[in-house]
């Protein structure tokens, strides 16, 4: 009997990792996941007390994508 491969899993970034990444605070973080700028996993127990937010990496990087600037020519 062969074992079945699982699929691979995005790698989930903690707000703190993901803030680090970006440069600013878990705060912002939780401003962008709020406002719907930053596409975040909740993988906290149905009734918990802490929610526990995870950003996939891949949805970070699109962020980042999204919001880079290219300098303007006159």
């Amino acid at each position: 009997m062969r074992a079945q491969s699982l699929p691979a899993l995005p790698e989930l970034l903690t707000v703190t990792d993901a803030a680090a990444r970006l440069s600013c605070s878990r705060g912002h973080v939780y401003n962008l996941v709020a406002l719907g700028q930053l596409r975040a996993v909740e993988i906290a127990i149905a009734g918990a007390k802490r929610p526990k937010t995870r950003i996939r990496a891949e949805d970070l990087t699109a962020f980042v994508e999204a919001h880079t600037r290219t300098a303007r020519t006159a």
